[in-house]
């Protein structure tokens, strides 16, 4: 048969074909049957007459999910644009209508989950998965959509790119979704700090000035055992000098600072002087803090001597009578007030006068305990100390005239004889 015979025949057939299903208007699942046979027919037709029928192959693809509509758009050779879209309940192929499906329902979830699993795929892959696409449990209304459907799928992978032709996916990612943001979490009311009872504030203080008591006598004990003779000497020095002890205190506190800072200056100057900045401060505040405890200390041991010398003059029986014994007691009396203050902590106002009582002896015994410190020097000098023997001077020896030996009563054998 001649090359134009041929053609004739071929475009007859097409004729049929296409005019079949128009006229004839079979039911949704015959002329799906029958438009496939018709494709399949035209495929054998043309093999056998050797027709060669140039398809428009699909270039590229465009992938769009929303919350409203998923729709895959195929990009043809000859420039057109073929479009399968879900959308507010009706599916679209090329913008007409050709089915419903239920929003939500098996036939949507199944038509989105192929798109999703798409985007990652080349041109020929997402063809294959299209024409083979398969969503069991369908029935109705959506089973009749979804066979329509295949019959326009099938043409489309029809289409599909030769391998070595075969063009870049163009992957539209799918488009934010805006998710309404959920109300922050209110925060639950936080419930008021609990308020300290009477007793829990006793027992705290009580136990704040217990725990103080026994540091205070536990260093105490310290330094008696290893420096006893210091100790006594500035105990000495702070009650037989009082008012010495309390000025010398005063000046001492106020030049601490000064004193400090013309240290450092005077380090400065020199290489030597800069590398032993740090430890000299550090020596300094550590010395100016071990005179000031071991002043108070030193206090705490005149107010026990004395307190118990006066026991003992009026007949009172003292247990011990040492410097252990001193120290001990003069640390109860200091820290009396505090005592106090611990125990009426519930009475309100009257809490703030013991308080205020208890710090100005606090800071009037450790005034005078520094100032004790800085005139005996750490307890090496006793000038001020009190502890001078009862001896007569050289000087006192001197401007008392010798004594003159008294002349012998007579009648006893001394005078003359006659």
């Amino acid at each position: 048969m001649p090359s134009p015979a041929r053609s004739s025949f071929f475009a007859l057939g097409l004729a049929l074909v296409a005019a079949g299903p128009a006229s004839a208007a079979p039911a949704d699942g015959v002329r799906d049957q029958v438009s496939s046979l018709a494709e399949e027919g035209l495929r054998l037709v043309a093999r056998v007459l050797h027709v060669q029928v140039k398809q428009d192959e699909v270039l590229s693809y465009t992938i769009s999910v929303g919350p409203r509509e998923a729709l895959l758009e195929l990009e043809l050779a000859s420039g057109r644009s073929r479009t399968v879209a879900f959308r507010s309940g009706q599916i679209l192929v090329d913008g007409q209508v050709s089915g419903g499906y239920v929003a939500g329902g098996p036939l949507d979830l199944a038509w989105r989950q192929l798109l999703a699993g798409s985007t990652s795929l080349d041109t020929r892959s997402v063809l294959a998965a299209v024409r083979g696409w398969d969503v069991p449990g369908l029935s109705g209304d959506e089973l009749a959509a979804k066979r329509r459907l295949d019959a326009v799928l099938r043409d489309l992978a029809s289409h599909a790119p030769a391998p070595p032709a075969a063009a870049a996916a163009r992957v539209t990612p799918p488009p934010v979704v805006p998710v309404p943001e959920a109300e922050a979490p209110v925060p639950e009311a936080e419930a008021p700090p609990a308020v300290p009872s009477a007793v829990d504030v006793l027992f705290r203080d009580v136990r704040n000035v217990v725990g103080l008591f026994v540091a205070l006598a536990m260093i105490g004990f310290g330094t008696v055992f290893f420096a006893r003779r210091n100790i006594e000497v500035v105990a000495d020095t702070a009650a037989n000098a009082f008012g010495r002890s309390l000025v010398v205190g005063l000046l001492g506190q106020l030049l601490l600072l000064p004193t400090l800072a013309m240290l450092i200056v005077g380090l400065v100057f020199t290489i030597v002087g800069i590398l032993l900045l740090p430890f000299a401060v550090l020596a300094y505040v550590i010395a100016a803090c071990v005179a000031a405890l071991g002043g108070y200390l030193a206090v705490a041991h005149a107010i026990g001597e004395t307190v118990s010398r006066r026991r003992m003059a009026n007949g009172v029986f003292v247990r011990y009578p040492n410097a252990y014994g001193y120290l001990f007691t003069g640390l109860i009396g200091l820290l009396g007030l505090w005592a106090a203050a611990a125990l009426f902590g519930w009475a309100g106002p009257v809490v703030f006068v013991f308080r205020g009582a208890a710090f100005i002896v606090t800071w009037l015994a450790a005034t005078v305990g520094f100032g004790a410190v800085l005139l005996s020097r750490a307890g090496l000098r006793e000038t001020f100390a009190g502890r001078h023997a009862g001896e007569l001077s050289d000087e006192y020896l001197w401007a008392t005239p010798p004594a003159t030996p008294a002349a012998p009563r007579p009648g006893r054998g001394g005078g003359p004889k006659e």
